[in-house]
């Protein structure tokens, strides 16, 4: 069995395709995230920006770090990057919930398992969040047969690709 950080050396190396969603996607997406509260995450360069696609939401919040813990918070420019390198807003307005998460990933499952980047860090936050909706945002060539999975880690209830919807758990 191929392990996490031999999985994880193969898919970075593979780009991260970056092109228009199909609208069958983007208006099953809105109807999903319809007057919620959706937290989703500042694109790096090697991950999808999902972003320009949200319409429908009640609000749109992303996660940010605060005294080493993450927290989610108001989606607000501008931006700067944390010690985790991520994207967060300078002004944090913390939300204390949310409905719906979009989560990146190095790459995905059909089971909805996913591979992040290594640290837990978004496990430990979508472990306080057991009642909202998790959906990995991906493309076909970061969807495998098999994710390594340990205790710890959250699955996703669906998987977002340019052309389709995977429901796993909506």
């Amino acid at each position: 069995m191929i392990e996490k950080k031999e999985l994880r050396l193969k898919l970075k190396a593979i780009p991260m395709v970056n092109s228009e969603y199909d609208p069958r996607v983007v208006s099953k997406l809105n109807d999903i995230i319809k007057n919620k509260i959706v937290c989703t995450y500042i694109p790096l360069q090697n991950e999808i920006n999902i972003n320009d696609y949200l319409s429908t939401h009640a609000l749109l919040t992303t996660t940010c770090l605060i005294n080493d813990e993450i927290k989610i918070c108001k989606y607000e420019k501008p931006f700067e990057i944390n010690k985790y390198n991520v994207y967060q807003p300078i002004d944090i307005k913390i939300i204390d919930r949310a409905d719906v998460f979009l989560v990146p990933g190095i790459g995905f499952d059909i089971k909805g398992r996913r591979l992040g980047r290594g640290g837990g860090i978004y496990d430990q936050l979508l472990s306080k969040f057991t009642d909202s909706i998790f959906l990995g945002i991906t493309d076909n060539n970061h969807l495998v047969d098999y994710i390594p999975h340990e205790i710890h880690d959250i699955n996703m209830d669906g998987l977002i690709t340019h052309d389709e919807i995977i429901e796993i758990n909506i």
